[in-house]
C-alpha cells in the first residue's frame, strides 16, 4: 500500500463512512423492477425502431388514433432500453435506470461538497431525499431527467460561485436531452431563473458589472439550449408536444402522476418531509435570491404533480444539507458532541464501517429479492392470465377496451396481432384530448360510455372487477363474462362469441 493511499485511508471520518453507507442504502428505492406499465410499450417501441431501422413516427399500437403521427421524445431512451432488455432481460434494465438515478445523487453530493457540511446530516438528509421520490424512481426515461437537472444545478451552483464556466457546456447537454426524455422542457427552468436572479442583482446595482456579465451569458445559455433543443427528428413540434401534458385537464384529472401528491399516501411521506424541513433550512441559514426562486419553483411543479417530486428532490436536497449543518454549528451541543467524540475517534470508525458492512449486506439481499420477484409482481399487478386466455381464443373480439394502466403490458403481449389493438396505452398525448376524455369517461362510469363502445364497435372488454362498465355488461344480456380471476375480468360481446365459435 502506497503512503499517499494509507495517508488518504488515515483520513476517512465517521461521518464520511455514513454517507457512503447512505448511498449503498438509497440503491433499495432507486432500482426498482418494472412495475410501471409504461416500460413495456416503451420496450416494445424500441425493439420496432431496432428492427425497422428508423425512428417511430405514427402510432403503432391502438385503433382509436391509428396512424396518426407521434413526435416521441423519448425513441433513443427506448432503443437503449431495448437493447439492454436483450443483454439482461428487465432485471438488467432496472439495474440501468437504478444505476442513472444513482449518478444523479452522486452529482447532488457533488453540489453539497460546494460547502463546508455535516457528514452526518448530510447522510440522513440523502436518506429522506431519495425517499422523496419514491413514488416516481423505476425503470422509467424520467431518470435521465432528473440526473440531467443534477448535472445542470451543480454547473449553475459553482458557475453562480464563480468557481466554473461549465454551464456554457449545457447547450450540448441539452441536445442529447431532447432526444432522450421530453423532460428537457423542464431543463430551461434552473437556467431560466438564474438569469433571472442575476438580472435582479444588475439591477440592484449589486457587485457592479459581475451580475451584468452573468445576466448577459446566462441569457445566451438559454437561447442556446431552446436553439439545441431543436435539433431532434421532429424540430420545433417537440416543443408543442411535450408541452400539451402541462395544459391537459384531462391528463391531469385523469392520470395519477400528473395530479398533486396525495400526504396520505406512504410513497409521498418523504417528499412531504422535505417540503417541512424547507421553512425550516430557510430559517437556520438565510437563503440567497437563488435558493428562494429555485425553491419557489420547483415546489410549485412537484405539488403540481407527483412526477415533478424529483425535480424537487435535484434541486432542494443539497440546501437542505447546508442549512441544516450550519444550524447544527450554532448550537451549543455541537461544541460538546466534538468534545465526546474526539477521544472515541477509533470505536466510533468502527462502528461506521460495521454499519457500512450491514448497508452493504442489506442491500444486496433487498435488491436481489426485488429483482428476483420481478415476474411474481407482473402477474400480481397485470393482466398476465386474462392474456393468455386471449392468447389462447385470437378468434375471440375485435375491438378491445382495456384498462388504462394495462395497455402497455397489453401491447407487450400481442402486438402487432390486428384482433389485439389497445383502445389506450400510457402514451396519453399521442391519444389526444378527445380519446382520453373518452377513457375518463369510462373509467369513472360517465353516462356516455355505451355511446363511446357504440362508436368504436367495442366488443371486449378487459378490465378491474368492479370497474363501472364491468358491473353494467354484467347485467347486460348481450354481453358474457368469460374470464374472472380477481385481477382481471374479460367480458365479450355475445356477438363476438358467436362470430368466433363460426369462424
Amino acid at each position: 500500500m502506497s503512503e499517499a493511499l494509507a495517508l488518504r485511508l488515515r483520513r476517512i471520518t465517521p461521518g464520511q463512512l455514513l454517507v457512503v453507507a447512505a448511498f449503498v442504502v438509497i440503491l433499495c428505492v432507486l432500482v426498482r423492477r418494472g412495475g410501471d406499465p409504461d416500460i413495456f410499450w416503451h420496450l416494445v417501441t424500441g425493439q420496432w425502431m431496432v428492427d425497422h431501422h428508423r425512428i417511430v413516427s405514427q402510432d403503432l399500437f391502438t385503433f382509436t388514433v391509428a396512424g396518426k403521427q407521434w413526435i416521441d421524445p423519448e425513441y433513443t431512451t427506448e432503443i437503449i432500453a431495448y437493447l439492454v432488455y436483450k443483454l439482461g432481460g428487465l432485471t438488467l434494465v432496472s439495474l440501468a435506470f437504478g444505476a442513472v438515478a444513482f449518478v444523479g445523487f452522486f452529482l447532488i453530493l457533488q453540489r453539497v461538497r460546494l460547502e463546508r457540511t455535516n457528514m452526518v446530516i448530510a447522510a440522513i438528509v440523502i436518506g429522506v431525499a431519495a425517499l422523496g421520490g419514491a413514488a416516481v424512481w423505476g425503470p422509467r426515461p424520467q431518470m435521465i431527467t432528473f440526473t440531467l437537472t443534477c448535472l445542470e444545478l451543480l454547473w449553475l451552483d459553482r458557475y453562480l460561485r464563480g468557481t466554473s464556466r461549465a454551464i456554457y457546456w449545457l447547450p450540448l447537454v441539452m441536445i442529447a436531452w431532447a432526444n432522450l426524455h421530453g423532460g428537457f422542457l423542464f431543463g430551461l427552468v434552473p437556467v431560466g431563473v438564474a438569469a433571472f436572479v442575476e438580472a435582479v442583482h444588475w439591477v440592484r446595482r449589486v457587485d457592479g458589472d459581475e451580475h451584468k456579465r452573468r445576466t448577459r451569458n446566462l441569457v445566451l445559455v438559454f437561447i442556446g439550449c431552446v436553439v439545441a433543443a431543436l435539433i431532434n427528428p421532429n424540430g420545433i413540434h417537440l416543443y408543442s408536444y411535450v408541452i400539451q401534458p402541462q395544459f391537459s385537464a384531462v391528463q391531469q384529472n385523469f392520470i395519477a402522476e400528473w395530479q398533486s401528491p396525495n400526504f396520505h399516501v406512504l410513497q409521498e411521506r418523504g417528499f412531504e418531509l422535505m417540503l417541512l424541513l424547507v421553512p425550516v433550512a430557510f430559517a437556520l441559514r438565510r437563503p440567497s435570491l437563488w435558493d428562494v426562486c429555485l425553491t419557489l419553483v420547483v415546489s410549485y411543479l412537484a405539488l403540481s404533480a407527483v412526477r415533478h417530486a424529483i425535480l424537487f428532490v435535484a434541486a432542494e436536497t443539497p440546501l437542505l444539507i447546508w442549512s441544516l449543518s450550519a444550524g447544527w454549528e450554532r448550537m451549543a451541543l455541537a461544541s460538546r458532541v466534538r468534545a465526546w467524540m474526539a477521544p472515541r475517534a477509533r470505536d466510533l470508525l468502527a462502528g461506521a464501517v460495521a454499519v457500512l458492512v450491514i448497508a452493504i449486506l442489506g442491500t444486496g439481499y433487498f435488491v436481489h429479492s426485488t429483482l428476483s420477484n420481478q415476474t411474481r409482481a407482473t402477474a400480481a399487478n397485470f393482466p398476465v392470465e386474462a392474456s393468455d386466455w386471449l392468447a389462447a381464443h385470437p378468434a375471440v373480439g375485435t375491438h378491445m377496451f382495456d384498462q388504462y394502466g394495462w395497455g402497455g403490458y397489453l401491447i407487450s403481449r400481442f402486438y402487432p396481432e390486428p384482433n389485439r389493438r389497445v383502445f389506450s396505452f400510457g402514451e396519453a398525448t399521442l391519444l389526444g384530448t378527445k380519446v382520453m376524455q373518452q377513457v375518463s369517461d369510462v373509467e369513472t362510469g360517465n353516462p356516455d360510455w355505451q355511446q363511446i363502445f357504440a362508436q368504436w364497435n367495442i366488443d371486449y372488454v378487459i378490465d378491474v372487477p368492479g370497474a363501472p362498465a364491468v358491473l353494467a355488461l354484467e347485467v347486460d344480456s348481450q354481453w358474457t363474462k368469460v374470464y374472472d380471476d380477481g385481477l382481471a375480468v374479460i367480458m365479450v360481446k355475445n356477438t363476438a362469441l358467436t362470430a368466433a365459435a363460426k369462424g
